[in-house]
């Protein structure tokens, strides 16, 4: 009895301690991926490095982005993982995880701003306020523009950042530039989104601001929809299902 007992006291140590070399081998080849990275980035350390179940590749978290890595940070791999056994998505899982974990640092982000350099549409009862970056030349932005009259109605207050996706200096660029610049901006956005032409102005403006920040929070293409708990939605929704969607949020604890 007491050799049994020995003997598997033994086997557990052991086992214990593998596990224990393991996760310290797991844990230095991760600090060397985030130095190795951090030298990319100009210093700036990713948010998370975790292996994943496919041998000698680890998930690296930028933000909301989520892109592999060999463990000798060597390879670097953008794509969807996906586990044909399990038949699950892992990179899709990885950036909603992402998406989550980022969406207070991006409304800390977005509460630091001044609304005065925005160009707001304020509903007459407001209830909550969609910030919301977009692009001139966009056709789902000009649709969702279109709608703005339906979401006033429903006590949301649509606050425009300008993201001119070709950069800045571009054509989308300069349109920005003269709608914000106009007397009335409210008109010429919405003439702007309508293809109408508008008077080339220039002035002091934060349109290239408002470009670099919409990068730091997390937009990659417009129209990009920021609900007030930072939480981002990509691309067109309809009015009435994002009104569902907002009411559903701020009603979530």
């Amino acid at each position: 009895m007491y050799k049994k007992l020995i003997a598997t006291l033994s086997i557990t140590t052991f086992l214990m301690l593998g596990l224990a070399w393991a996760e310290a081998a797991d844990t230095a080849k991760v600090a060397k991926i985030k130095t190795e990275l951090k030298g990319m980035l100009g210093g700036e350390e990713p948010d998370n490095v975790r292996a994943t179940e496919m041998p000698g590749l680890y998930e690296v978290t930028l933000g909301t982005e989520v892109v592999y890595v060999s463990e000798d940070a060597r390879f670097l791999m953008y794509g969807n993982l996906i586990d044909r056994v399990k038949k699950v998505d892992l990179t899709r899982k990885a950036q909603e995880d992402a998406e989550k974990a980022f969406a207070g640092k991006r409304k800390a982000m977005m509460d630091k701003q001044d609304a005065s350099k925005t160009i707001t549409y304020k509903a007459k009862n407001e209830k909550q306020v969609l910030t919301v970056f977009t692009d001139i030349d966009c056709p789902y932005c000009a649709k969702i523009h279109n709608e703005i009259p339906e979401l006033n109605k429903q006590g949301i207050t649509v606050s425009y950042y300008l993201f001119p996706r070709a950069g800045v200096g571009s054509p989308s660029f300069k349109k920005a530039v003269s709608a914000w610049c106009a007397d009335d901006n409210l008109t010429a956005l919405t003439k702007a989104k309508n293809r109408e032409a508008i008077p080339a102005k220039t002035c002091e403006n934060p349109v290239a601001a408002q470009y670099e920040l919409g990068r730091e929070v997390g937009v990659t293409g417009t129209p990009a929809l920021i609900t007030e708990k930072g939480t981002l939605l990509p691309g067109y929704v309809p009015a009435n299902i994002l009104v569902s969607k907002l009411e559903e949020e701020k009603a979530a604890k």
